[in-house]
């Protein structure tokens, strides 16, 4: 339709008056029916830049009914999908000044803000991004569906992982809480989230929150393996023995724990089959499980290609130290087993690192309260048997008194029951 420009502004003086006349009379019905006429004349003739002038104009007129600023945001929602660059952003920048601390427009103006910071994310305009999105609290948002709801937090997360500003990638974290994505409707959300927390927990240096987040995702997988088509930023591999690997590899790096070994056992017991793709990677759970030696090089264990240890991913030097460094803290746990007490120069013959060396990781295991021992360094012996305190031998003596005891008064009635049974 082509109007000369005369016409034009004829006909939306004509209808301006009319919805002034409709909406003064608390007339809803002809309001909305004018304020739609607008909308339509104006897309009709292209006339972009007037509507976005005319949409914030009429938004801001005394007694506008919220329909009719709903019905017009909604119209010109339909119409961005079919603008050209420019005039989108321009669309974009009318709406969201209409939709700004409206409650029944919130959701418009969420999706609004996401389609602009895509068009700054494309445009690498990454801090603009973050700064736009950042003041949007969707969390708060009761008219939006629970899916839209996940994917701009999630959004958010990405922005601030290609921001490299981890403290406000943790706290947008928070704001989805882990029981609301245990949904398997929202399988692949609960994947790219628990995703993204790897990439944080792996900046930094969180082998077990690392390992807790590969176990969420690695849950989803082992119920449906189809999920592995989903999608995620940064090069992330959602593959089943990938994610298997790094799972085992980073519950391996952590701090030993009986937590640790616990969780050792229930991948071994879990992903029985799954492990039998990775035969390198079994042996060396079985090893860590088990009480005898192992080799102190990472090298001997075959697990060089693992993930984890990949040079485009970072910190991958320091999970090396500390995968080696796990490996002679298993061995000094096994020689408490065994050894009242041991020369340190038969240690390091046995697990292959030099005197110092063992020292600094001995020390290391004392003061994360790994190890109960003391160093001889004049005699050179490791002496596993601590002398007791005050304390401590009547703690012992008290808990062998309370065992005595409580033998004499189960024998004691074993003796009454036998007695009542024959007598």
């Amino acid at each position: 339709m082509i109007i000369e420009e005369n016409e034009f502004d004829k006909q939306i003086e004509d209808l301006l008056n009319k919805e002034k006349t409709a909406r003064l009379a608390n007339n809803l019905v002809e309001t909305l029916k004018v304020t739609k006429q607008i909308a339509k004349l104006c897309f009709d003739t292209k006339q972009y830049s007037k509507f976005n002038e005319l949409i914030v104009q009429l938004s801001k007129k005394r007694g506008q009914p919220k329909k009719a600023q709903i019905e017009l945001v909604q119209m010109a929602m339909v119409e961005l999908k079919t603008l050209p660059i420019n005039q989108k952003l321009e669309m974009i920048d009318a709406i969201m000044k209409v939709c700004e601390k409206k409650i029944y427009l919130e959701v418009e103006y969420a999706r609004c803000v996401l389609m602009l910071t895509q068009y700054k994310e494309d445009d690498n305009q990454i801090a603009d991004a973050a700064k736009i999105l950042q003041e949007v609290q969707v969390e708060t948002y009761g008219s939006m569906d629970k899916r839209e709801k996940l994917e701009f937090i999630l959004y958010q997360m990405k922005i601030m992982i290609k921001k490299l500003d981890y403290v406000r990638l943790y706290i947008i974290s928070k704001k989805i809480e882990p029981k609301n994505i245990e949904d398997d409707n929202i399988a692949d959300l609960k994947i790219i989230y628990y995703s993204f927390l790897v990439i944080y927990y792996r900046h930094e240096n969180n082998y077990k929150e690392t390992a807790h987040a590969y176990s969420k995702i690695l849950e989803s997988l082992h119920k449906n393996k189809q999920l592995e088509a989903t999608k995620v930023d940064f090069n992330f591999r959602i593959d089943y023995n990938t994610i298997l690997e790094n799972y085992a590899m980073y519950t391996i790096l952590s701090q030993y724990t009986e937590e640790k070994e616990k969780q050792l056992q229930s991948i071994v017991s879990t992903y029985k089959y799954g492990l039998e793709a990775l035969p390198n990677l079994q042996q060396l759970i079985q090893a860590f499980l088990g009480t005898e030696l192992i080799s102190t090089s990472p090298q001997s264990h075959n697990i060089q290609a693992a993930e984890i240890f990949d040079e485009n991913i970072e910190n991958n030097k320091q999970r090396y130290v500390d995968f080696r460094r796990q490996l002679i803290h298993h061995n000094l746990r096994i020689f408490q087993i065994y050894y009242d007490s041991v020369y340190l120069n038969r240690i390091t013959e046995l697990i292959g690192i030099s005197t110092q060396e063992l020292e600094e990781e001995i020390c290391l295991m004392m003061d994360q309260k790994l190890l109960k021992c003391k160093i001889d360094r004049i005699l050179g012996i490791v002496d596993y048997q601590l002398k007791k305190n005050e304390n401590d031998v009547l703690q012992e003596w008290g808990d062998n008194v309370n065992k005595v005891l409580n033998l004499i008064d189960l024998t004691s009635n074993l003796i009454k029951r036998e007695e009542e049974l024959f007598l």
